[in-house]
């Protein structure tokens, strides 16, 4: 099983559930959902919170099918665990993520970005970039991500091995659910590639000169 110990932010779950989420970044939560239980029952606790607020406010539309029964307890509740040499597709990662892949995650035709870094963009909804940006990102043992913040969001889910930076220590499952008041710099930390899931719904700003002036080739 995965010990996962970073989870979505509540606010982006609840967007999530109402559908205002970016596209780029709802792949990234659903692709986090597929294993992690706890932010499923959070998901399912919101979904019945909104399903009882429908309910109370519009009763005649929404009437329980067995009336013994309230109708909030008729909703999906969480989903079971997934192992996590389960949930894999045969595309080596969970379907909300394998959808937007051509390939297996072990052919993935990487482009360089940097020494150390390289990226693998996927596709959006309706080819616009104004829906945001949703990548694979794959960091070599060491190699430090120029220092940024961020103009919107950007949510970071680890596929493979780990980074570090101010706010801990990344693996496997966990997320990074960041704002534009978080500036940091996540360095990979093991002696094996840290592959990433990352979607930004506005581009980011780095830190350094020199960082500034490569942000138009690579497209972050």
């Amino acid at each position: 099983m995965m010990n996962i110990q970073h989870h979505i932010g509540d606010d982006t779950l609840m967007a999530y559930v109402n559908g205002t989420l970016a596209d780029t970044i709802s792949v990234v939560v659903a692709t986090h959902l597929a294993v992690c239980p706890k932010c499923r029952k959070n998901v399912a606790l919101m979904e019945d919170i909104a399903a009882l607020y429908l309910v109370e406010s519009e009763p005649a539309k929404y009437v329980a099918t067995d009336p013994k029964v309230p109708a909030i307890q008729q909703f999906d509740q969480e989903a079971s665990p997934i192992d996590s040499d389960k949930y894999q597709t045969d595309k080596g990662v969970p379907s909300p993520l394998a959808d937007r892949m051509q390939v297996h995650l072990e052919d993935i035709p990487w482009k360089k970005l940097v020494p150390g870094i390289s990226h693998y963009p996927l596709s959006v909804a309706d080819g616009n970039r104004k829906n945001g940006v949703l990548r694979l990102l794959k960091i070599a043992p060491g190699t430090p991500m120029p220092e940024h913040s961020h103009s919107g969001q950007e949510v970071t889910m680890i596929l493979r091995g780990s980074y570090i930076d101010s706010l801990g220590r990344f693996q496997s499952g966990d997320i990074a659910d960041l704002d534009d008041q978080i500036t940091h710099q996540p360095v990979a930390d093991t002696d094996k590639d840290c592959i990433c899931l990352i979607a930004t719904d506005a581009p980011l700003k780095f830190s350094g000169f020199f960082s500034r002036l490569l942000q138009p080739l690579v497209g972050i």
